[in-house]
């Protein structure tokens, strides 16, 4: 290990533990033999704040002043020092504190993200008429809303046009995509934050055991769908992925609502309907659950 070769986020995560362990007592002592004390020790023989032989020693003692002069030489390396909390920091803000860039540390690009598909399209400078943004749910105004509603798939939210909920009473929702990889986690924390403020919050999915589970199971009141005759005509076994019998025992056996019923019946016949089937169907709201 040469001198310019910075530690793992794994050796400084170990570190920042041993640290916090060492304000109660004076010293700890570690097998050489183990992959993270190995390289914690290699890097600090390289830069000469321990004897060269440490690593043929069977133990070694840690103590907080070999820490201190550990965090004081990755400041001056302007490599990532262990006692920065790199978890709470992008990485805009952690290359602020080092050169070192740590790609599995701290809030992801789009931890905080969600796509919104806006109420009104606006029409910017070029021409361009934009209906879905991406932007940092913790910059929503939640008091402008009436209602949350959760997309399922992204298909639909990108072409929500092709489906028509102007008969619902609501006036001025706000629409976000559930999320995958890249945006589920902003959108479970908005709707966690949205269910503290007691307005509604509707589903607008597949209709099929997974989608239904979702919805009754993850703080909705009521799912968007077509009446219960257009889910009749239209839903069929293909739709019904078999995979997805799980969680259909749970369902039948829940409490919901009495207009919901009819609606259970189509799964009971292991028939579904995709969400992209629903295009063109006048779409209402379903209440999920009696109240308590």
């Amino acid at each position: 290990m040469t001198e310019s070769e910075s530690l793992s986020y794994n050796a400084l995560v170990w570190l920042k533990k041993l640290d916090h362990r060492l304000k109660a007592k004076n010293y700890e002592k570690k097998n050489t033999d183990g992959k993270i004390v190995m390289q914690v020790l290699r890097w600090c023989t390289a830069l000469d704040l321990i004897p060269a032989n440490s690593l043929l020693l069977p133990e070694f003692l840690f103590t907080t002043m070999l820490l201190n002069k550990i965090s004081d030489t990755q400041q001056r390396l302007k490599q990532a020092n262990f006692r920065d909390d790199l978890s709470l920091k992008s990485r805009i803000e952690s290359a602020q504190l080092s050169d070192q860039e740590i790609k599995t540390a701290g809030v992801r690009p789009q931890q905080h993200r969600v796509l919104l598909h806006l109420n009104q399209p606006l029409v910017n400078e070029l021409g361009m008429t934009i209906e879905v943004v991406d932007m940092d749910w913790r910059n929503i105004k939640l008091t402008q809303f009436d209602v949350l509603i959760v997309v399922e798939n992204q298909d639909c939210f990108y072409h929500l046009a092709l489906f028509d909920y102007s008969r619902c009473d609501f006036h001025s929702p706000l629409i976000i995509y559930r999320g995958d990889r890249a945006y589920s986690k902003g959108a479970v924390a908005l709707k966690h934050c949205w269910l503290k403020t007691g307005k509604t919050a509707i589903y607008f999915g597949d209709f099929d055991p997974k989608g239904i589970s979702i919805a009754m199971n993850e703080g909705y009141q009521l799912m968007l769908l077509p009446s219960p005759g257009v889910v009749i005509k239209k839903s069929s076994p293909v739709m019904f992925p078999d995979a997805q019998l799980k969680f259909l025992p749970e369902l039948l056996r829940g409490k919901v609502h009495s207009h919901f019923r009819d609606y259970l019946l189509v799964l009971e016949k292991h028939q579904a309907l995709r969400q992209q089937k629903m295009q063109g169907e006048i779409l209402k709201v379903v209440m999920l659950k009696t109240s308590d």
